[in-house]
């Protein structure tokens, strides 16, 4: 049966399709019959969900933290001109453009994303809280691509320069493409994939009419993208997606999930990356050296094609690629990356610096995991959400201004740098609009039989409008244990109501109902049914205890986080202030290093820090402050003996003179002589006045001096204005004891460093570095210097 488009009625018919990797890409499908199920619109998937989110429209947050992001958010969108956001767009269509850009990457290249951004943002808004300014904005902005799609005549609406010339090339096959340029362009198709989302979001969000003309424009531009990609074949479209695009494969399903029209499934399966995908469906973890969140939309959207086709394989690399990112590339706030790329998996220990964890990244990482939670309502889904959105979604707005960040720095000493409202717009300022939209989200879902389950404490108000029930969570969680729920109705009615046991609430929960308390023998990472015929009034006191831990980060078990319950702490630390450190034998119990001071206020502090105690805080509360997370942690026997390498520390050239072992510089001869250099691939080069070596897939290596009674560092001094493929490991004997991906570190010399294990030197007077591209088409360096210290703190 050929599906019929009810775009009025905002119908849709998916197709059902059961084909085995690599067949899934680009093959035709047929449409058979599927009862509907309802989410945000009403569409039909070949995969329909186990659990639907009730829609944020019926959500509301009524106080809190949460709260408090929304409205500084809210008042952000409301600033905001769309004729600004629509200048470019009227020039590429031959109008006059009225009004300047905005500026930042509006108006350098990438115009357009951040309007897509925006609508996603206005619309979710809008939802949430019901502004009716907003809504007035969007239908401003409607009309006005509206109007330029008419006048440029194709279907394409594009605010970045030469957009027209660019696409032309493409669509005679014409492709020079490579990271984040296509034909002369500045990431072209993520920046439609924008558009093509806020249109999406519009059409979800918004009421009958704004969503009615939001289609026509919706659809001339996917249809124009149709036609464009015609004509290429499936090796030339692999080229243009070597140039970053977004979460296009998800838009373009979600355009077939809205109108049931073959082609559109077919056209996204078009953008489907062999290179991350094939890898990741024979389960290979190929993420060590790719730029971050160029591949995460990439799965989003193969979840998506999961949902629309019900291929399996689909849905078994969106669920391998979440475990590879959460469990073996994350750290303590649910973020990943360093300066925007993947590292070494389980090696994070030498990542901490400024560049940490992009915002970007984990906004798209919790629409993997609202996704993948919907079809495998699993706890350890829920624990990951609940710990990102608390410690770098919410972390990420600066709370006196509303401002976002573009990364949470987890090295010491560091603090988040804040967006301008106007004049910035980052990718990280155009996902953060959106990130405090949508709070409702993720709170409250429903499963077929229309039972309840509650995933986050947030105080909030739920309508939920099949039962005719309005449930009312008050709590002031995280800052206290309790959680009430309220059930107001007419009418009796039984069902299943499911609240989560946290993964993190070892100490237990308590729930009582009406008063009386109920047996739950539940475990953490678990739900509790409470199942009963429900009246008007009934109140359930749910209580999940919290209380600190720690966590060793990724690769070195005595560099650890504190939290309390599911939010980590930080130190603010003064301009000036030494990095503290924690003396214990024992560092892994986590009640004995760290004493609650006000629980009220999530105030705690340190017992046996040194030079001095720390106050710590919730992350989520330091602003712009210098601050840290991890701390180290030294025995008690030792740190005598290294408290006067900590101070003489502080004297960086003294610390250098007195404890360097050996020190080497590659490129000139006699030094390379010296220390017995080798190599594949490798050649010698100078720059501004230095020498310094570097090898396009292969490797080099030196032997350097080392202390054998002690443990060493390698220090290694890099020049950071690179970009492209400057990924590679470094190994010592062999071992590998680091990775580096030089990406965009800024136009100066960057000193990185390495712990060696001392089973590595022990007994030897000297040992081997090698520099190793991990690819045929990476580069190991450029490296300029080198040198190997005894270990200090």
């Amino acid at each position: 049966m050929k599906p019929r488009l009810l775009y009025a009625a905002r119908l849709g018919m998916t197709a059902l399709m059961s084909l085995s990797w690599p067949a899934i890409l680009f093959a035709d499908s047929t449409v058979p019959d599927i009862n509907s199920t309802d989410v945000y619109l009403k569409e039909v998937l070949a995969a329909p969900p186990v659990l639907n989110p009730v829609p944020l429209s019926d959500v509301r947050v009524t106080s809190g933290p949460f709260l408090h992001a929304q409205e500084m958010d809210r008042k952000w969108l409301r600033s905001m001109d769309p004729d600004r956001y629509l200048s470019g767009f009227r020039s590429e269509a031959g109008l006059a453009p009225g009004v300047p850009r905005y500026g930042g990457w509006e108006n350098s290249g990438c115009s357009g994303h951040a309007f897509g951004h925006f609508l996603s943002a206005a619309s979710m808004m809008y939802a949430s809280t019901g502004d009716s300014l907003l809504l007035e904005k969007i239908n401003q902005s409607i009309d006005g691509l509206l109007e330029c799609q008419k006048h440029e005549g194709t279907g394409l609406i594009a605010g970045f320069e030469n957009s027209r010339k660019i696409f032309a090339e493409i669509k005679r096959g014409e492709i020079r493409s490579q990271g984040f340029d296509l034909n002369g362009g500045w990431v072209p198709f993520y920046t439609l994939h924008k558009e093509l989302a806020g249109l999406v979001a519009v059409y979800r969000y918004c009421p009958e009419e704004t969503a009615g003309k939001t289609l026509d424009v919706l659809l001339g531009l996917v249809d124009w993208i149709d036609d464009l990609t015609a004509g290429l074949s499936h090796s030339q479209m692999q080229d243009i997606l070597h140039c970053e695009h977004g979460g296009i494969t998800e838009t373009l399903a979600d355009v077939y999930a809205i109108t049931g029209d073959e082609k559109y499934l077919r056209l996204a399966k078009k953008f489907d990356h062999d290179m991350m995908l094939r890898p990741l469906a024979a389960h290979q973890d190929s993420l060590p050296g790719k730029h971050a969140n160029t591949q995460i939309p990439k799965i989003v959207g193969a979840m998506r094609e999961y949902e629309c086709s019900g291929d399996t394989c689909y849905l078994d690399i969106a669920s391998y690629f979440w475990d590879r990112v959460v469990n073996h590339h994350s750290y303590v706030i649910g973020g990943n990356s360093e300066y925007e790329h993947f590292g070494a998996p389980d090696m994070l220990s030498t990542r901490l610096s400024d560049g940490n964890c992009e915002t970007c990244n984990t906004y798209n990482m919790l629409k993997l995991t609202d996704m993948l939670f919907r079809h495998k309502p699993h706890g350890e889904y829920a624990d990951y959400y609940e710990r990102a959105l608390y410690n770098q979604i919410l972390a990420s707005q600066n709370p006196d201004d509303g401002m976002v960040c573009y990364m949470s720095p987890m090295g010491a000493g560091y603090r988040k740098g804040f967006s301008l409202p106007y004049d910035s717009f980052w990718c990280c300022v155009g996902s953060g609009m959106e990130n405090h939209a949508k709070y409702g989200n993720f709170i409250y879902f429903t499963d077929s039989k229309d039972n309840l389950v509650c995933n986050l404490f947030i105080p909030s108000e739920m309508d939920w409008k099949s039962r005719g029930i309005r449930l009312v969570q008050t709590t002031s969680f995280p800052y206290s244990d309790e959680t009430v729920f309220r059930l107001e109705m007419d009418r009796a009615q039984r069902f299943s109501f499911f609240l989560r046991h946290p993964g993190w609430a070892k100490d237990g929960v308590t729930i009582t109902v009406n008063g009386k308390e109920i047996e739950t023998g539940s475990s953490p990472c678990s739900y509790i049914e409470l199942k009963r015929k429900w009246k008007d009034g009934d109140e359930i006191h749910f209580t999940v205890r919290q209380s600190i831990s720690s966590e060793a980060i990724l690769g070195d078990s005595t560099q650890r986080a504190y939290l309390y319950g599911p939010v980590v702490l930080a130190a603010l630390l003064g301009d000036t202030e030494e990095i503290p450190v924690i003396v214990t034998d024992r560092p892994s119990e986590a009640k004995s290093l760290v004493k609650a001071e006000d629980t009220s206020r999530l105030r705690f502090m340190t017992q046996t820090a040194v030079p001095i105690q720390k106050e710590l805080i919730p992350y989520f509360e330091t602003g712009g402050n210098r601050l840290m997370l991890y701390f180290h942690h030294y025995p008690e026997a030792t740190w005598q003996q290294q408290l006067a390498e900590y101070r003489a520390r502080t004297d960086k050239d003294r610390w250098i003179r007195e404890y360097t072992v050996s020190q080497f510089t590659p490129g000139e001869m006699q030094p390379e002589r010296d220390h017995n250099f080798r190599g594949e691939k490798t050649l010698p080069h100078e720059f501004q006045g230095r020498k310094y070596r570097e090898s396009i897939g292969g490797w080099f290596s030196f032997e350097m001096e080392v202390a054998p009674d002690a443990a060493n560092t390698l220090y290694c001094t890099y020049w950071g204005n690179r970009f492209e493929n400057h990924s590679f490991d470094i190994e010592i004997d062999g071992v590998k004891i680091g990775f580096e991906n030089i990406h965009n570190w800024g136009n100066q010399y960057v000193e990185r460093s390495y712990s060696i294990p001392v089973e590595l030197t022990e007994g030897k007077k000297k040992v081997t570095v090698t520099l190793r591209a991990i690819r045929d088409d990476a580069v190991a360096g450029p490296l300029f210097n080198s040198r190997i210290m005894r270990e200090t703190l």
